[in-house]
């Protein structure tokens, strides 16, 4: 069992080698005006994550070489592991291979280097990111003004070691698990560029409009005529949509006071207009019989990345007697939810029946228009919507700024078609999302019985293969 394991801590086992074990550049909080279009990147607590998920690797700002060199000791790369020491405290994260040589650790970050030879550094990062590690980090922080640990705590904290042979089982078996929730992020990336990029294709350029009126002769506006050209010079593209959707686009653009050019038919109209807006509600948290039921309660917390586009599993859970006894609506399966207030435009596509607080907007397509057409035409205008915003101490979308954004009204059967192709790729994202949620839920029902010797190898690679 792994009270039978050895008893180390993090200092015990970090490389002697490598400065093992230290803080982010002292005294040095890297002011904006010391970042680079590129360089060496910086780790933040944004890469890092509360709990599983290894690394967000992405968002990074930069600096040069000169400073990095400059802030030598804070340098880090592959394999070590990262800590937040004040701000979000139990933030970790473990840096990938394959990306970047090296990075430099923000003055909020510590990192850990193991010494190879005692210890499997994604066994330590798992065990360190494991809900009893982060609860003992919460429970020990330092709550003076803004929880903070020290270099220090990091170098006592205690963790139990089994073989390194064990270790890099046990990292193995849970490793799995992620690096295919991983590669179904990956391929949930493509799915939703593809589904994006059919959308901005027909909604955004007209594509079609343009293929249409190259071929009937029609004059081109000069402000698309760029685009017209590339379009002539990869070939006669109406052969790539079927022809019963090409007869429904026009062949020719009209010049609007509100938009400029757009498709002839296609009449400007207010967003407001096309959706239907549903609000949310919260109920009494005072009255438990109302929470922890079988409904889905969407907040800002619970919006999936881009890629994801679906939620399906949230934060939080009321009864049926809390949707009942309050403003909370059941959304069904297809709305789109937009934050409105705080966080302004975080979107997402419901993935099973739900309800959303007040600081949110369910969206339905009007007149016919289709769920997902409508998910696109509210998720690309996000930039104008946060524009529009307002508020003294919250930014704020009302119903109002809906009516201030102006889109080319296409015909809904038009929006339908788009929903018949794209739908293909968003069941499969949708797929990979409840496939990476099961994965999630079986990886931490075994991180603590494989950390804890509870379970033995044999049979939790076991679990893995069925799974997976």
């Amino acid at each position: 069992m792994g009270s039978e394991w050895p008893l180390s801590t993090l200092g015990g086992i970090a490389s002697k080698v490598k400065n093992g074990l230290v803080d982010g550049p002292f005294g040095s909080n890297l002011p904006a005006s010391s970042y680079t279009k590129d360089g060496v990147p910086v780790i933040r607590g944004s890469n890092l994550t509360l709990g599983l998920g290894r690394f967000v690797d992405s968002a990074f700002v930069f600096v040069s070489e000169d400073t990095a060199n400059r802030l030598s000791r804070s340098l880090c790369g592959p394999n070590d592991i990262v800590f937040t020491k004040k701000g979000t405290i139990g933030q970790t994260g473990i840096i990938p291979e394959g990306k970047f040589e090296k990075y430099l650790i923000s003055s909020n970050q510590m990192k850990l280097t193991v010494d190879s030879t005692i210890a499997d550094p994604l066994f330590v990062y798992y065990y360190v990111s494991s809900k009893a590690s982060v609860d003992k980090i919460l429970r020990d922080s330092e709550a003076t003004g803004v929880p903070k640990i020290n270099l220090q705590y990091i170098k006592n904290f205690p963790i139990r070691l089994p073989s390194l042979g064990v270790q890099k089982s046990v990292a193995t078996i849970l490793g799995s698990f992620d690096d295919k929730i991983a590669l179904n992020h990956q391929i949930n990336t493509t799915l939703e560029s593809m589904a994006q990029a059919l959308f901005k294709s027909w909604f955004v350029d007209f594509d079609p409009v343009i293929d249409n009126a190259l071929a009937a002769g029609n004059p081109i506006p000069e402000e698309l005529k760029a685009r017209a050209e590339t379009r002539a010079a990869l070939g006669d593209q109406r052969k790539l949509l079927p022809d019963h959707i090409r007869q429904q686009f026009p062949d020719r653009f009209v010049k609007t006071a509100e938009m400029g050019w757009v498709p002839e038919g296609w009449p400007v109209k207010s967003l407001e207009s096309i959706i239907e807006l549903i609000g949310g509600g919260t109920p009494k948290t005072s009255i438990a019989d109302y929470w922890d039921g079988d409904i889905p309660w969407f907040s800002v917390v619970d919006a999936p990345s881009a890629s994801g586009v679906f939620v399906s599993r949230t934060e939080k859970s009321i009864t049926q007697s809390g949707l009942d006894n309050s403003s909370a609506k059941l959304l069904p399966k297809g709305t789109t939810i937009i934050s409105a207030r705080g966080t302004v435009g975080k979107c997402a596509i419901v993935g099973r029946p739900m309800a959303m607080n007040q600081s949110c907007y369910g969206v339905k397509g009007k007149d016919c228009y289709s769920d997902y057409f409508t998910y696109y035409t509210v998720f690309l205008r996000v930039a104008d919507l946060q524009q529009r915003s307002h508020g003294s101490v919250f930014s704020t979308i009302t119903r109002n700024t809906f009516k201030t954004i102006k889109v080319p009204a296409c015909p809904p059967t038009l929006a339908k078609e788009f929903d018949a192709i794209a739908g293909d790729l968003m069941a499969r994202i949708l797929k990979n999302n409840l496939q990476s949620e099961t994965l999630s839920r079986l990886r931490n029902t075994l991180l603590p019985k494989l950390l804890s010797g509870e379970l033995r190898i044999p049979e939790a690679e076991k679990q893995v293969e069925e799974a997976i």
